[in-house]
């Protein structure tokens, strides 16, 4: 795991104490602050021993860091899969070409930034902040070392959505997706036992429904998903930003626009943008999940009918979630400005999912959004037609959450510098391979279309692929 020599951006030194920006930049390593000048006072054994206070300071840095995440995996893995064309981001134009993703392609503008690099970092400082500062701090509380938990658990668990094997400590051995998951859940459930403030049982539930469902544990899947229904049923918790420290990067890439830095898959352009403010939150746990999961393990018991009425359920709250507008400036160059869209070519024409754009005001659903009418999904019978209405509501429901790669089964390899840095691990070796399904389109077929007069064709309707492969061992879990 990448812990020393890590670049720490000024805006972590607007938001932190000079603790914890030790802290936080070399969690395993002794005291180098981001100029270079060295403090003989900071070390790691100064930060452990020095105690009282230091958890709340050093847990806003967590937090920072989980905001970090958040938005790298969205923004990066929603390019690589079919909900975003990448065309003048910083992020490699390899991204587009989920079989040619190399460790070199997970960075993004420096050496010690994207996804993958985000997600270890998270690990890192909540594992020391859980390891080294709490036991040491007379002050800290249950709730705080709850929250360090979920964090923990939150790093595990997005390792495991979107890369293949992931090493968790220094010059340690890749571990696979199974391992990954078993250590988010005991995150989760140790968060749990820790504390039960407010709505951060529900939080913990559906956490836990995400991690089972991607375990493959569909009976305690749909018990979390259960008890999160019964907690809260419109909850939402999101990663902050902070329009003068830390920006919502995804914002700048679909939102600024200076030069159309990223476009939706025309099927998806109604949900586009989805954050319409540098320091818009981003939904990381939602109630949504609870329905979806539900749904799923509805149809892996034959239960087609329960399956319809969790996608019911699950429209119907987010047709209630807030709508509000924004000017959008965007021309749509090279894009289709209207029309009906077909999300493959045997597809029918759908009206109304392409906006009008050029400074005219659309609506955003900034949770949750889709275009299944709740009417048209409780008439399915047959379970394929369910499955794919399924696949759909998490693309749309999730659009820009940083979750559609990993329902397409596409996993990424390790960064470059963990393969230069950590000695158990080669390029060849378990985790430095992208893991591309045979389904997946060749080159940059997940983002292609075509304009014939008014009318759009999408390629590949990943959704119909996705139920047409629902017994590969890449696609449902259950």
């Amino acid at each position: 795991m990448i812990l020393c020599n890590i670049k720490i951006p000024r805006r972590v030194a607007a938001l932190l104490t000079s603790l914890v920006v030790f802290a936080s930049a070399f969690s395993a390593c002794d005291f180098v602050n981001p100029t270079k000048v060295r403090n003989p006072q900071t070390t790691e054994e100064s930060l452990r021993e020095g105690g009282t206070g230091a958890t709340k300071p050093f847990l806003n840095g967590v937090r920072f860091r989980f905001a970090d995440a958040i938005e790298d995996v969205a923004y990066y893995t929603d390019v690589a899969s079919d909900n975003y064309d990448n065309t003048s981001t910083f992020i490699s134009p390899q991204t587009d070409f989920p079989a040619a993703i190399f460790p070199s392609d997970l960075t993004l503008d420096s050496s010690t930034s994207g996804p993958f690099f985000e997600v270890q970092e998270l690990r890192a400082l909540a594992d020391f902040l859980l390891t080294g500062v709490i036991p040491n701090d007379a002050e800290a509380t249950g709730e705080q070392k709850a929250e360090a938990l979920f964090y923990r658990g939150m790093a595990n668990l997005l390792a495991a959505e979107n890369f293949v094997a992931v090493p968790i400590v220094e010059n340690g051995p890749a571990l696979n997706s199974a391992q990954l998951l078993q250590l988010a859940i005991d995150d989760f459930k140790a968060a749990l036992a820790t504390s039960q403030h407010a709505d951060f049982p529900t939080r913990i539930h559906l956490v836990l429904a995400r991690a089972y469902r991607l375990a493959g544990d569909k009976v305690q899947a749909a018990a979390e998903a259960n008890l999160a229904l019964a907690g809260s049923p419109n909850f939402v918790f999101f990663a902050q930003y902070d329009a003068a420290n830390n920006v919502n990067t995804c914002f700048n890439y679909a939102v600024s626009r200076s030069s159309n830095d990223v476009q939706p898959l025309p099927r998806l352009d109604f949900l586009d943008p989805k954050y319409s403010a540098q320091d818009a939150p981003i939904a990381a746990v939602k109630i949504e999940e609870a329905h979806l999961i539900l749904a799923e393990v509805a149809l892996a018991n034959g239960d087609n009918a329960g399956a319809v009425q969790s996608l019911v359920n699950v429209i119907n709250l987010t047709k209630s979630r807030p709508v509000t507008t924004v000017a959008d400036r965007d021309p749509r160059s090279g894009r289709p400005k209207g029309g009906t869209v077909q999300a493959g070519p045997n597809a029918p024409g759908l009206d109304g999912l392409i906006l009008p754009r050029g400074g005219a005001s659309v609506p955003l659903s900034a949770i949750s959004g889709t275009s299944l009418q709740a009417s048209a999904v409780a008439a399915l019978t047959n379970p394929v037609e369910i499955l794919y209405a399924l696949y759909l509501a998490r693309q749309e429901i999730f659009f820009y959450e940083g979750r559609r790669m990993s329902d397409l089964g596409i996993r990424l390899p390790v960064m470059q510098r963990e393969i230069d840095t950590n000695i158990l691990l080669n390029l060849g070796d378990p985790g430095t391979v992208a893991q591309v399904p045979a389904y997946i389109p060749a080159d940059d077929g997940l983002d292609s279309f075509a304009i014939s007069g008014n009318n759009t064709i999408i390629a590949a309707d990943m959704n119909q692929v996705l139920a047409d492969n629902r017994v590969s061992p890449f696609t449902l879990p259950f």
